[in-house]
């Protein structure tokens, strides 16, 4: 669940305040037919609608996938929406204005917001660290210490492999990662994005760092640009 307060003190957020803008950014994303995600506070779960109508004040919504998201929705004090709209991700507050209910059908109606935040989703190269020169991770999680080596990682993300899931959302922190070459060691906090069990029993853990320092950005750049450096001149040299 994202937390509005952080999301403002990222350099790279736009804030969207004006109406015309928030209906632009609105009705262009409901014209698309995808999924928004809702979290009703204070319960920690995530559920996914359409948005169905952008009316003056409020926004139509279908019943929440998976239904028990209904009723919580009802009992809600306020909703985190996020989605997903021209390359950026997109985030706002809302609370329930009113529902109309058909059986364990639902529809409803939710403020518009006053403002919405976007962060532009950006895309980098994936790469996978060489297996004689790994890139090594390492974290406590409940009081556990872990380590592992890196699956691959990029601008954006890292992935890794573990002999168990962990939850999504869940955030390490103090997580460290080291590099061959000399370069230095970085801490940095991590979300877990995505988990996907694999054929050997394996998981691999998708997880997106937050608010990266530039020193730290800066070694894990000189990671990336040195290593796919190496695996074009070895694609080249076959």
């Amino acid at each position: 669940m994202f937390d509005i307060k952080k999301l403002k003190e990222n350099p790279d957020i736009n804030i969207y305040s004006k109406k015309q803008e928030i209906n632009t950014i609105l009705k262009g994303f409901a014209s698309q037919k995808k999924p928004v995600i809702l979290y009703p506070v204070p319960f920690n779960d995530e559920y996914t609608t359409n948005i169905l109508k952008v009316k003056d004040e409020t926004i139509t919504i279908d019943s929440m996938v998976p239904k028990s998201g209904n009723l919580k929705l009802i009992e809600s004090s306020y909703i985190k929406v996020t989605f997903k709209f021209n390359n950026n991700e997109h985030f706002f507050l809302s609370k329930l204005y009113n529902y109309e209910k058909d059986k364990d059908y639902f529809v409803f109606d939710i403020y518009k917001p006053i403002e919405i935040l976007s962060l532009e989703k950006r895309k980098f190269f994936r790469i996978e660290p060489s297996l004689s020169e790994p890139v090594k991770l390492s974290f406590f999680l409940n009081n556990k210490y872990f380590d592992t080596k890196l699956f691959d990682l990029s601008g954006e993300g890292f992935s890794f492999l573990l002999d168990f899931p962990v939850e999504k959302h869940t955030v390490l922190e103090g997580v460290k990662i080291k590099f061959p070459w000399g370069l230095p060691e970085i801490t940095v906090r991590m979300e877990i994005r995505s988990v996907a069990r694999l054929d050997n029993l394996k998981y691999k853990i998708g997880a997106q760092a937050i608010n990266l320092k530039p020193a730290e950005q800066d070694v894990l750049f000189k990671y990336i640009f040195r290593r796919q450096r190496e695996i074009v001149a070895a694609m080249k040299a076959l």
